[in-house]
């Protein structure tokens, strides 16, 4: 638990959200411009026993007055209070996402395709724009969120003759790395660009001193999960998101 509590708190630190609101124990993050749940969703840091109906109603009617949806998202911290709740109130959860762990041992080399940086780029925000099909407004919310990142960060861009078709960002702090926003354009599937840009990352991330690495992908994604598990991923736990009708 504590491992996963780590991650957990390293990974609201990599990708914070506008407001956190703390509840019984509970963190509800809420940035209305992006569409990520995971920096849109009522989330366990240290719940409180036998109050987690107060801490959802409390949840929901701040989501309500801002009209926003309310989403719980349940991982191993939230115990099975929450579940058992939300389950008798006929809900279930959806979209399950795995987060797998590496322990950093051998060396990674850099692909010559990568062009790789520290800070945040247009070039960055333009190709995570258009792998993950996101507007304008997405775009510059994200800049916005990850400009205000406390920890260092690297950016990595994969090129397919000269047309940047890749992409990926990793957070780092005390001696833990986690890498988010993996995409790929679908027309430069299949040549190793998604490969480039994880050994890229993590390559930056040994160099800077870190032993471990964690990433989160969607469970059901095959072709990612192989990919990860050809580099050393390992499955450590899982986490889902339970949609609140509106009031």
């Amino acid at each position: 638990m504590e491992h996963i509590r780590t991650i957990e708190g390293h990974s609201a630190r990599a990708w914070p959200a506008q407001t956190s609101t703390s509840i019984l124990g509970w963190e509800l993050r809420l940035s209305p411009i992006l569409s990520s749940k995971r920096t849109n969703s009522l989330n366990a840091v240290t719940p409180e026993a036998g109050r987690f109906a107060e801490a959802l109603e409390t949840a929901r009617m701040i989501c309500h007055e801002q009209k926003v949806p309310c989403h719980v998202r349940l991982h191993p911290l939230g115990g099975q209070e929450p579940i058992d709740h939300l389950r008798a109130l006929g809900l279930n959860g959806r979209g399950e996402t795995t987060v797998e762990v590496l322990d950093l041992a051998d060396p990674y080399s850099v692909d010559q395709r990568v062009v790789f940086g520290e800070s945040l780029s247009d070039l960055w925000l333009d190709t995570n724009a258009s792998t993950h099909d996101h507007g304008e407004t997405e775009r510059n919310g994200i800049r916005d969120s990850l400009a205000s990142v406390a920890i260092p960060q690297g950016f990595a861009v994969a090129f397919d003759n000269g047309v940047p078709c890749a992409v990926g960002r990793a957070a780092l702090d005390e001696g833990l790395m986690g890498i988010f926003q993996i995409a790929t354009l679908p027309s430069a599937r299949r040549k190793g660009l998604g490969l480039a840009v994880v050994t890229s990352l993590l390559e930056w991330g040994q160099r800077k001193g870190a032993s471990k690495a964690y990433l989160q992908v969607e469970s059901g994604n095959i072709a990612a999960r192989n990919l990860y598990e050809s580099l050393g991923f390992r499955p450590l736990y899982t986490y889902d998101y339970w949609t609140l009708p509106p009031l």
